[in-house]
């Protein structure tokens, strides 16, 4: 299957292909006048690629949710500017999409509810966002029931008052203190609900010391950058962490693969594995870094 190339032209808005007149798009009424609306597909895509946080191939794409961003689709999050799709070096013509700014700032916009369209969703398309979820949930250590429950006006609207308060010392448990000030737990459940605040407190804050570093990894951050912008030719360009490594002088291994990690989630920063396992040289697998499950051979890093 040859990979579909980026658009280096818009199509007028006057000429329009007659896929285009019988698009989801052409067909939503009144919501058509505007034409940023996404259909549910797009949307469903453009939360996918969001929720995988880095650039993804179209071979990615199909071979582990079995579904593709080419033709009118992508070309469509690519004029709105809510994804860019570009070629990497070493992999061939296939195609690399990547949410821009404006495609996050439109994904939580497309998270809002709205009416079910017609017609059917790649099932994998769930899957890449749950993966993400999964990530979420992981990374800040809470419940997934923490993540789906519904606020309280869903909840206890509807209930009297002698309803909701029937049970105070449940109410005490479950209830969230105002800002400033610290409610006792019930003694029935001191024991268990203590040793789970302070698991969840010492998990957490050792998450906090490794996304905010100390003054060493602000160094090293700093010297990955300057390494960077030494080997790139600008912003935006991949530059290998084998060549980047080098540079670092006396930096430690661990602490520099912590930075990594750690710049990863930044906005302007992506970390990424080289898909051509077979083009990896020795030097490249030495340097990769681990993150979740993936060894990472390539850097970007936007415009200061």
């Amino acid at each position: 299957m040859t990979p579909d190339s980026p658009a280096t032209h818009r199509s007028p808005a006057t000429h329009r292909s007659p896929a285009a007149h019988d698009s989801p798009a052409s067909r939503r009424g009144s919501a058509g006048h505007d034409r940023s609306t996404l259909t549910a597909r797009e949307a469903a895509i453009l939360l996918a690629l969001l929720a995988q946080d880095r650039p993804i191939s179209n071979e990615e794409l199909r071979e582990r949710f079995r579904f593709t961003l080419v033709g009118a689709e992508r070309r469509r999050l690519n004029e709105l500017r809510l994804v860019e799709s570009s070629k990497m070096p070493g992999h061939g013509n296939f195609l690399f999409h990547q949410v821009t700014d404006a495609g996050w700032a439109r994904g939580r916009q497309e998270l809002a509810p709205r009416p079910v369209e017609t017609g059917t969703l790649p099932a994998g398309v769930f899957f890449a966002v749950a993966e993400g979820l999964h990530r979420f949930l992981e990374r800040e250590r809470i419940a997934i029931g923490e993540l789906f429950r519904a606020g309280p006006s869903e909840d206890a609207a509807d209930l009297p008052p002698t309803a909701a308060c029937a049970d105070p010392a449940a109410a005490a448990t479950t209830t969230a203190p105002a800002a400033g000030t610290t409610t006792a737990p019930s003694t029935a459940t001191t024991g268990t609900a203590t040793t789970a605040t302070e698991k969840a407190q010492a998990d957490n804050g050792a998450v906090d010391r490794e996304d905010a570093g100390g003054d060493g990894d602000g160094d090293v951050e700093a010297a990955i950058r300057a390494a960077y912008a030494s080997l790139a030719a600008g912003p935006y360009d991949w530059v290998r962490l084998a060549k980047v490594r080098p540079l670092l002088g006396e930096a430690a291994k661990a602490q520099v693969d912590v930075t990594l990690r750690r710049m990863a989630r930044q906005p302007d920063v992506r970390v990424v594995p080289d898909e051509d396992q077979k083009s990896l040289s020795a030097a490249d697998r030495a340097a990769a870094v681990r993150i979740g499950e993936h060894d990472n051979h390539l850097l970007l890093i936007g415009p200061a």
